[in-house]
């Protein structure tokens, strides 16, 4: 089977399957799509025939798990770093000396444009993508450690950047460097 008759025959199915473990449909979509990939790049590792029907199947639903596993802890990580506050605690909260949001955007995007392409290449594909390590290593045909180092040295050096463009608000505290 080629890979448009086996999204045509499984695209369906994949969705529904996965949207019933509690995936939103947009997520689910991107999931489904993700697990085709996967699938098809790495097709010589099933075992079985993965012309078969039945084999390809069962296969696409492990590929899948471990794809919407992978959704479900990035996405806890995400939820567990935000705070819920009352509103209350927040209306005597201001920041009279922080310039407007776009302000913030421009300076962000025009560090991101003065990085290194090694650097900026990892920003874009880790954080504005929400690539993860490994798969930004696999595309990249480096070590997720290399990556880790990539994205460190980009944290610096935007933090760096900043703080010389926006140097009034203490931009380093803003933008975490582990």
């Amino acid at each position: 089977m080629d890979l448009t008759a086996l999204i045509d025959t499984y695209r369906g199915p994949l969705i529904g399957l996965i949207a019933s473990w509690g995936v939103p449909w947009g997520d689910a979509v991107e999931i489904a799509q993700d697990s085709f990939s996967e699938a098809w790049l790495r097709r010589e590792s099933c075992r079985g025939d993965w012309n078969e029907p039945e084999v390809f199947g069962r296969w696409l639903r492990g590929v899948a798990l471990n794809r919407y596993r992978n959704w479900a802890r990035s996405r806890s990580r995400r939820w567990s770093r935000i705070v819920p506050r009352a509103p209350a605690d927040l209306e005597g909260v201001a920041a009279p000396a922080d310039p407007e949001p776009s302000e913030y955007l421009e300076a962000l995007r025009r560090a991101i444009g003065r990085l290194p392409a090694r650097q900026r290449q990892v920003v874009l594909m880790h954080y504005l993508e929400e690539t993860t390590v490994n798969d930004v290593a696999a595309l990249l045909s480096i070590t997720p450690k290399a990556v880790e180092g990539r994205l460190y040295q980009a944290r610096r050096t935007l933090r760096r950047l900043l703080e010389r463009d926006l140097p009034a608000l203490q931009m380093g505290t803003r933008l975490p460097c582990p």
